[in-house]
């Protein structure tokens, strides 16, 4: 392994992602290439949830993202370079890791658009999670926004109950606003909630009844 591997990150990615570099492998192919080896190191997080899970390298300019050559030139197999690039998220992003309450539910705060990679911390989840009456349901409209809440939660607005199902209506008309906003840098349609095994899918922004029903 590199002493000094350069500074890597996870990035959280639409599945489309992939889609769009097609062309550009096509041509490394076409020029005689190694298309396997350009190839970005892609997961997908939480099943069908739309989502992968990436790296890049962190360049002067701007993150370029680890190819499967990178990975083999830094001695790295997948495994290591998940856990460098989760080290690496928690050094930077860890300090300024916050909750702003937006009274329906809360809104993950990070810096650095590093938001939806925070999905990859479970320990900072879990802690969120204390307390809650239900599942901590989660949406990831926008590679900087991840809104969350209690699908047993209980509140009070203006002397007026709320339900959950009407907290989880706003969080996700909220969210699929803010995805068509986003444009490319779009996520995912889906609600995910935290469970033991990681997340999993519990709906969509236009079908989420069910996840009241866990």
């Amino acid at each position: 392994m590199n002493p000094n591997p350069p500074r890597i990150y996870p990035r959280i990615k639409h599945v489309s992602f992939l889609d769009a570099v097609q062309p550009l492998l096509d041509r490394i192919e076409a020029l005689g290439g190694n298309r396997e080896a350009q190839t970005p190191v892609a997961f997908p997080l939480a099943g069908d949830a739309g989502l992968l899970v990436t790296y890049a390298i962190d360049e002067p300019a701007q993150f370029v993202s680890l190819t499967q050559e990178h990975m083999d030139e830094l001695g790295l197999d997948a495994q290591e370079l998940h856990e460098l690039a989760v080290d690496n998220l928690i050094r930077k992003a860890g300090p300024n890791i916050g909750t702003q309450d937006l009274v329906m539910y809360k809104a993950l705060v990070t810096g650095d658009d590093f938001e939806a990679c925070a999905l990859l911390l479970p320990g900072l989840w879990e802690a969120l999670s204390e307390g809650f009456e239900g599942e901590l349901l989660a949406v990831v409209p926008s590679r900087n926004t991840v809104y969350f809440m209690d699908s047993g939660a209980k509140r009070q607005l203006a002397g007026q109950p709320l339900t959950a199902r009407t907290m989880l209506d706003l969080m996700c008309a909220t969210a699929a606003d803010i995805k068509v906003q986003a444009r490319e840098h779009g996520l995912s349609d889906k609600v995910i909630a935290l469970t033991p095994d990681g997340w999993q899918i519990r709906g969509t922004f236009e079908d989420h009844a069910t996840a009241l029903a866990v």
